[in-house]
């Protein structure tokens, strides 16, 4: 475990990216500043990506058609400060982390705002799932890595900003039929079909995805069904009403639970015994639908509503005993509205959004003992409440070279949980978390073509409902748990160079205080607890690169140091000052090349990095730092007016040996979740 790759062998691949851009071209039409035309959505109010005083990061993903889409980090890959984990346990749901905010959750995501297609698919409380998200549908991911609670609220020390194929699609044409299927190692298989008519002002999009597989360790079989419907009804060129449905059935997914380092370096594909012998995993069933209306009031004034409801339904089986299996029913709704409008006074031009927010989480969660094949007695029964209402208003200020970001925001936030099961007494409570959250952000054009930007914002979390259900001392509720804040600061530069060349750097520097970290117990083996811990400092720099090389090449490169560590965080007397925050790595780095050949074929080669990353509080242990290596093929041709797309591929080439997962603070050593050695996956699409 004592072995990491040199900082000499990062700096020299690092190195080595760059003069590989410079090898094409530059006389061929410019993807990158097309790319610049598209406005970032996730700042609120609209705006070219230069025109934005803090950092943006956008994915588009062109290589979507020749990867195996098994779950979201594919497409992060290409944005630096994220680093996703957990990409093969379906049990657990991807955990993603954005400057180290995200990287506590034990299951989905935490500290994170994930938002599709305009919709919060983040909870009330913070916790965000992934698992009813259809990766063949996606046009384009937009990352704000920096605080962002003035826009979102609760959970926002990062965003995911998400958005799907639209109405746009038939501007080229008036239907069409996509049919996809799809096979990889370890029994995996998926199929796909995404359908869209248009018809007079009327366009409506489908997409269904099934997929299975017995996975790579033992006791980790999956199977889900997503169906996604999108509705988008016109009524003017000024005013338009969309619905989106969405469901997602996933029957069986497994929890193969993590192990010691013994068992992971002899055994990497074992399952923890525990896990088996109690059939750990889950099954899941959830519907949601919005409805979102736009109008113009004006030329210089535009009117949105939304509103959504979800239902899901969570029954799950943990590695233990007593309240070893969780019912829960949860319904999440809410709505929004906000006003925008522009004016210009004398040589400012002014852009602004007022905003109102509200949501509400319901939470049935009842607890059995695990007897394996059949539910125990009743052993806890609880009613949990998350109320969140929010008000924000936005501004922008441009003048001549000059740009001014602002946002304030205030938050109500109301938890409320009543114990229906008496029997160990009464632990029903209360707690109230409001909070105000600012962003203020600087910009200058040096060039045209070239914005230096400097951003301090703030940032809040909560813990969610499940971390205060879960109390170490036994009860129902835990008070003592307090919402996680922080304050974030960023300088950098981003810009295009002759068309073809795009890039941002950006150094940042974040204080925490209460950061909310996960442990487990001795006397409690597989259940996860939360405390806060003091403060954190968080400070690093971010590198983006992406170039087109001539006419058939294009090639990107993203980079991340950073340094994340405790500066007050005491426990049982021992000082952690100075520990790195575990679960995630003091650097990473992805370089992707994406080429056709012969016409016909589409190659991409990517490479990833990253650091050590320690297991505990303690810096008792760490993985040590790792080096991917991901190809792809892609073929096509046509016939008439049917386009094939046969592709094969394979992730890890080299076989390294890392886990996938670390399970932060576990107890007995049992940090480690083992990923594939090789990944072989191919299929073949076909576009109608």
């Amino acid at each position: 475990m004592r072995h990491y790759i040199s900082i000499g062998k990062v700096f020299l691949a690092f190195v080595i990216s760059f003069p590989i851009f410079l090898i094409g071209q530059t006389d061929s039409i410019p993807p990158l500043l097309q790319l610049e035309t598209i406005e970032v959505r996730a700042l609120k109010i609209k705006k070219p990506w230069l025109r934005s005083a803090t950092s943006v990061y956008q994915i588009l993903p062109n290589y979507q058609d020749q990867i195996p889409q098994n779950s979201l980090q594919e497409f992060l890959k290409d944005s630096p400060g994220v680093f996703a984990l957990n990409a093969n346990n379906k049990a657990q749901d991807l955990r993603i982390s954005i400057r180290g905010f995200g990287s506590r959750a034990t299951f989905g995501v935490r500290g994170l705002k994930l938002i599709v297609d305009g919709i919060p698919e983040t909870t009330a409380d913070g916790q965000g799932q992934l698992d009813n998200l259809n990766l063949d549908i996606i046009d384009q991911v937009e990352v704000l890595p920096g605080g962002a609670s003035a826009l979102y609220g609760n959970a926002s020390g990062g965003v995911i900003h998400i958005s799907t194929t639209d109405e746009s699609i038939f501007e080229s044409r008036r239907q069409f039929l996509q049919l996809g299927t799809g096979f990889q190692s370890f029994g995996g298989q998926q199929y796909q079909i995404t359908a869209g008519k248009k018809i007079k002002n009327t366009s409506i999009i489908l997409h269904a995805n099934h997929q299975k597989g017995e996975g790579y360790r033992n006791h980790s079989e999956f199977e889900s069904t997503n169906l996604n419907l999108r509705l988008i009804q016109n009524f003017s060129k000024n005013s338009k009403l969309e619905l989106l449905f969405n469901f997602m059935d996933s029957p069986t997914a497994n929890d193969p639970g993590g192990v010691n380092l013994i068992s992971f370096d002899s055994i990497p594909n074992s399952a923890r015994d525990r896990n088996v012998d109690f059939q750990a995993g889950e099954a899941i069933q959830q519907t949601k639908g919005s409805l979102r209306y736009e109008t113009k009031l004006s030329n210089l004034l535009d009117f949105s509503v939304y509103l959504f409801y979800s239902r899901r339904n969570f029954f799950g089986r943990l590695p233990f005993a007593t309240r070893g299996v969780i019912d829960l029913e949860r319904n999440f709704f809410g709505g929004g509205t906000n006003l925008t409008g522009k004016k210009t006074i004398e040589n400012i031009d002014w852009s602004w959004q007022l905003g109102f927010e509200c949501s509400g989480q319901r939470d049935n969660r009842l607890r059995f003992e695990n007897n394996v094949t059949t539910n125990g007695p009743l052993e806890f029964s609880q009613k949990e409440k998350f109320d969140n209402v929010g008000f924000f208003f936005a501004n922008d200020f441009s003048f001549k070279n000059w740009i001014l970001n602002t946002v304030v925001r205030y938050d109500l936030n109301h938890i409320e949980t009543v114990d229906n099961f008496l029997a160990n007494g009464d632990d029903s409570g209360t707690l109230t978390l409001n909070n105000f959250n600012y962003t203020a952000g600087i910009g200058y054009a040096l060039y045209p073509s070239t914005t230096l930007f400097t951003n301090l914002s703030t940032s809040f979390e909560t813990p969610t409902l499940n971390e205060l259900s879960n109390n170490p001392d036994g009860s129902g509720f835990n008070p003592r748990l307090k919402a996680q804040s922080a304050t974030h600061f960023e300088l950098g530069i981003k810009g295009l160079i002759q068309d073809n060349y795009r890039y941002q750097i950006t150094a940042f520097f974040i204080k925490s205080k209460d950061e909310l970290l996960p442990f487990e117990l001795e006397a409690s083996p597989g259940r996860t607890f939360f405390r806060n811990v003091g403060e954190t400092k968080r400070q690093g720099i971010e590198i983006l690169y992406q170039q087109k090389i001539g006419k058939n090449m294009q090639a990107s490169t993203n980079w991340s140091w950073q340094n994340f560590t405790f500066s007050n965080y005491e426990l049982d007397g021992i000082k952690f000052d100075g520990n790195r925050l575990p679960g995630l790595p003091n650097f990473q780095g992805n370089i992707r090349l994406s080429f056709k050949l012969a016409k016909h074929f589409n190659f991409d080669l990517q490479q990833e990095f990253w650091g050590r990353i320690f297991t505990n509080d303690a810096n008792e242990e760490f993985q040590k730092a790792k080096s991917l290596t991901n190809i792809s093929l892609k073929y096509q041709w046509r016939i008439n007016k049917i386009n094939f797309f046969p592709y094969i591929g394979s992730n890890n080439i080299f076989q390294t040996k890392y886990a996938d997962n670390i399970r932060i603070n576990a107890s007995g050593g049992r940090y480690y979740e083992a990923a594939p050695r090789t990944l072989i996956y191919g299929g073949l699409r076909i576009k109608f």
